[in-house]
C-alpha cells in the first residue's frame, strides 16, 4: 500500500504524539504509538511524491499528456 501526504490530524493529537517522543517513520506512526486511531482513505494515484530524477521525469511526461 502506498501512503500519500499530507497526513491530517488534529493539532493537539499530533503535538501530543510528538511530545511523547516515540520512534516512528511518519506522523501516522507516532499517533498510533500514542494510542491514537489512524484511518486510511482513498487517495489519487497521480498525486505522487517527487524525490528522484525518475519521479521528476514521470511528472514531466504526465504533465505533457494532460495538456
Amino acid at each position: 500500500m502506498a501512503v500519500q501526504t499530507p497526513q491530517a490530524f488534529r493539532a493537539t493529537t499530533l503535538r501530543e504524539a510528538h511530545r511523547l517522543g516515540a520512534d516512528g517513520t511518519d506522523d501516522a506512526a507516532l499517533v498510533e504509538r500514542a494510542g491514537g486511531r489512524v484511518v486510511v482513505v482513498v487517495g489519487e494515484e497521480m498525486n505522487r511524491k517527487l524525490t528522484t530524477p525518475q519521479d521528476l521525469e514521470w511528472a514531466r511526461s504526465n504533465a505533457r499528456s494532460e495538456v
